[in-house]
């Protein structure tokens, strides 16, 4: 009996540090592949136009992702060797609110901020929900089309974009890349859903065996299952991303949770004022 005493407490003693580092593993595994750069097109060409494009911002709701743009020329197409278009310049993109954005020659070319739309995935699905998207450039300068190309990363913290496929002609470049929630939002949405089962299961629980027992109406008892039944609510409103009612968190978990609590409420307190009323 000692021994299996002693061997629970080393467990348990030893169950924190496990934990520890599993949550530092996967906090390196996330960062590893946050902001990761995917190049494409022709990078050795000596005349191009370059592009830095970095996702801002995913809204999953309205299927938008914001991007941010910036162009640096190179070579013959730079005035006077600086980072402004010798001639006048013209980017088309795959945008459907800016499809053209066009620089004047001589000047700084600002960095543009452009929406995409999403594809293929509906936020019902959250936290599983995923999207591609099309993110493409051409560019011409004084109507004659020049080479580009291409740098794209991500800085959203609550979404990752991974590239799908991707390719370039000589004045365009083109990329496929597929939208989901980053890993700490499914792990902690996750984590929520198996919360709300707990919880309710716990009152459940709980009420069956004042229910039973018919012990009536124990106040201390029905203040925490009349809590738990409002701290649901909160809980499930501090989901990551504010995901929409009727998703899929809500139906395998919350709305569930909920009615278990409800019920266990209702019970104890119907079956506590008939006992109340006999004693």
């Amino acid at each position: 009996m000692r021994s299996r005493r002693l061997v629970l407490r080393i467990a348990a003693v030893l169950l924190v540090p496990v934990l520890c580092g599993a949550g530092i593993l996967m906090y390196l595994h996330e960062r590893t592949t946050q902001n990761v750069g995917t190049a494409v097109g022709d990078a050795s060409s000596p005349d191009r136009i370059e592009l830095y494009v970095t996702a801002q911002q995913v809204n999953a709701a309205q299927q938008r992702l914001q991007l941010r743009v910036e162009i640096i020329p190179h070579g013959k197409l730079a005035a006077n060797g600086l980072d402004v278009p010798a001639k006048y310049l013209s980017l088309y993109t795959s945008s459907p609110t800016r499809a053209q954005i066009d620089f004047p020659a001589g000047r700084p070319a600002p960095a543009q901020d452009l929406d995409l739309s999403m594809y293929g995935g509906t936020v019902s699905d959250y936290p599983f929900d995923g999207y591609d998207a099309q993110v493409s450039f051409a560019a011409s300068m004084d109507g004659q089309a020049v080479p580009l190309s291409m740098t794209f990363g991500d800085i959203d913290p609550f979404f990752h974009i991974a590239t799908v496929d991707g390719g370039y002609q000589k004045d365009a470049v083109d990329l496929t890349v597929h939208v989901s929630r980053a890993q700490g939002s499914k792990f902690l949405a996750g984590f929520m859903m198996v919360v709300m089962w707990a919880l309710a299961l716990s009152v459940l629980g709980g009420a069956w065996i004042l229910v039973s027992k018919r012990r009536g109406l124990v106040w201390p008892a029905l203040g925490w299952m009349a809590a738990t039944l409002f701290a649901l609510a909160g809980l499930r409103n501090t989901a990551p991303g504010a995901p929409p009612i009727g998703c899929v968190l809500d139906y395998a978990a919350f709305f569930c949770a909920e009615l278990l609590t409800a019920v266990g409420v209702v019970a104890v307190s119907v079956a506590g004022v008939i006992t109340e009323r006999k004693s």
